[in-house]
C-alpha cells in the first residue's frame, strides 16, 4: 500500500540538517521542448505498438520501459534509481549560512493560512538538492510553481502556504530562473 506523507514547510526546514545547496533548473527552455516532441513521438508510437499489437522485441521493450519512466509518471529532479533529471541544469550552489539560503529558510517558515489545493498534475521546474558535508544528498524539493506545490520525492509532500510559493517564485527569479508567468 502507498503511504502518503505531508510534511509543512516549517516542519521540513527545520528538521533539515545540511551543509550546502544545490540549486536547479529542469523540465524548461526550447531545447527541452525539442527533444521531448521528438522523443514523446517515439513513446507513443511504442506505446501503440505494445498496446495493439505486443510486439516489441526485446531492444523496443526496453526503450519503451525507459521512455515510460519519462512520460508516464511526474518527473522529479532525482528519479528512483538516484539519476538526476536528463534535463536539469545546476544553477547556483550556496553554503547554508549564506543570505541566499537563510532567505529560503524564511520563506519556507511563511505561516501557514492559506495551503493551495489546485486540481492540475505538478510539473517541477524548480528544485533544490540539500547537501551533507561529505556530498550526500540530504533531501531533494521539487517545487512546482504554477501549481503551487512541493513534494521531496513521489509521494512525500510539503504543505506550504500560498504566500510561500509567490516567495519562492521571487527567490528563483532573482536566480535568473526562467520562471513561467504566476
Amino acid at each position: 500500500m502507498i503511504q502518503y506523507t505531508y510534511l509543512s514547510s516549517i516542519t521540513y526546514i527545520n528538521s533539515l540538517k545540511f551543509d550546502y545547496v544545490n540549486v536547479y533548473s529542469f523540465q524548461r527552455g526550447t531545447k527541452f521542448l525539442e527533444r521531448s516532441y521528438l522523443i514523446r513521438k517515439e513513446y507513443e508510437k511504442l506505446k501503440n505498438r505494445k498496446v495493439r499489437h505486443n510486439n516489441l522485441t526485446t531492444v523496443e521493450e526496453g526503450r519503451f520501459l525507459e521512455l515510460d519512466e519519462l512520460f508516464g509518471y511526474t518527473q522529479y529532479l532525482v528519479n528512483e534509481k538516484g539519476h538526476f533529471h536528463p534535463s536539469s541544469i545546476k544553477t547556483h550552489t550556496f553554503a547554508a549560512s549564506t543570505p541566499e539560503i537563510n532567505r529560503l529558510k524564511n520563506i519556507m517558515r511563511t505561516e501557514i493560512k492559506d495551503i493551495p489545493a489546485w486540481m492540475c498534475a505538478p510539473v517541477y521546474r524548480d528544485a533544490l538538492a540539500f547537501y551533507s558535508e561529505s556530498g550526500e544528498i540530504v533531501s531533494t524539493l521539487n517545487i512546482c510553481l504554477s501549481c503551487q506545490y512541493m513534494e521531496t520525492n513521489r509521494f512525500n509532500h510539503i504543505n506550504g502556504d500560498a504566500k510561500t510559493y509567490n516567495l519562492l517564485r521571487q527567490f528563483f527569479i532573482d536566480l535568473g530562473h526562467a520562471v513561467e508567468p504566476g
